[in-house]
């Protein structure tokens, strides 16, 4: 072979690139492992430590939206909380459960997912899952990319359908400096057209459809088709080695698109921070199916109406 797979290299230092038939029972055996008593207990404490924080956040949201004056000892603040915290974290886990369980049924080597707990307005920075053992195929980098995005995709519609019908109409609030506005993706502008007839309407949302709005960021964060991001994997499955053509067309126009619109700077500042090419992989010449190539179809057309905010 006239190229070294990086990702099997640092994982597995003495693997034998030359003669991958003697290894495979190897990699196998190494995939299989289980889940140790440290990954179980430190994966417990983030998500309970990750469900105290946006709960809490939760609480602070809740009475704002309700205009309430519980203390932060009342239970009554607390049960408020849950109206934020356990959408989103249902969100969340429904993600990364999707890359686990498709994962587990490869035989791939992974953690459990690990929630990050963080002080911040949203009470995180998400949650992932760490893959141990590499990709034998395609197929196998396909569907543990995509299941992901398609898991959380499916929790956070009805998430964000009911926070919007909870949400009331901000009125001449909507110019205050003190309210925070945020983007408006296409398929949340399309859940108000059908709830207000018109989409030339500010909403002061609920926690709920808070959580819901954060569930489309985090799905279109991941479907960005560079590095080892979930796109990343699906983009690679699909055109290998020329997946990076993809990544540097969407960073030309993201740059393009930011002298129109400064929000797309953001993208691409993040385009940048993780990487444009995605690390290359055993057996990436085995040939991906016609199923899973249009279910890379509709990862892009997911894709499109989650990012598509104020531009659209």
């Amino acid at each position: 072979m006239d190229y070294k797979p990086y990702r099997i290299i640092e994982i597995y230092p003495e693997f034998e690139i030359e003669e991958p038939e003697k290894n495979l029972k190897y990699l196998l055996k190494k995939a299989n492992e289980r889940l140790t008593k440290k990954q179980k207990f430190l994966s417990i404490i983030l998500f309970f430590i990750t469900f105290f924080i946006t709960t809490f956040i939760g609480g602070l949201d809740y009475i704002s939206f309700y205009k309430l004056n519980y203390p932060f000892f009342s239970i009554k603040f607390w049960l408020g909380g849950l109206w934020y915290s356990l959408p989103l974290m249902l969100i969340l886990a429904s993600h990364e459960m999707g890359h686990f369980l498709t994962a587990t049924y490869y035989g791939i080597d992974c953690t459990p997912p690990y929630f990050i707990p963080a002080p911040t307005f949203i009470g995180t920075f998400g949650a992932f899952i760490k893959i141990k053992s590499p990709f034998l195929s395609k197929r196998e980098l396909f569907d543990v990319g995509i299941a992901g995005p398609l898991a959380g995709f499916i929790v956070a519609v009805p998430v964000l359908t009911l926070g919007i019908i909870l949400s009331k109409p901000a009125g001449h609030i909507v110019n205050s400096k003190d309210v925070i506005t945020f983007g408006e993706p296409l398929l949340y502008k399309i859940i108000v057209l059908i709830k207000y007839g018109t989409t030339k309407v500010d909403l002061i949302l609920h926690p709920t459809g808070f959580a819901g709005w954060i569930g489309l960021l985090v799905s279109a964060l991941n479907l960005l088709p560079v590095s080892q991001l979930d796109g990343g994997h699906i983009s690679y499955a699909v055109f290998g080695k020329k997946s990076f053509l993809i990544a540097y067309g969407l960073a030309f126009v993201l740059f393009i698109s930011s002298f129109f619109y400064s929000g797309w700077i953001i993208w691409l500042v993040l385009l940048i921070i993780l990487g444009i090419k995605h690390p290359r992989f055993f057996f990436e010449n085995e040939p991906l199916d016609k199923k899973r190539k249009i279910l890379a179809l509709i990862a892009l057309l997911i894709f499109y109406p989650l990012i598509c905010a104020n531009t659209c």
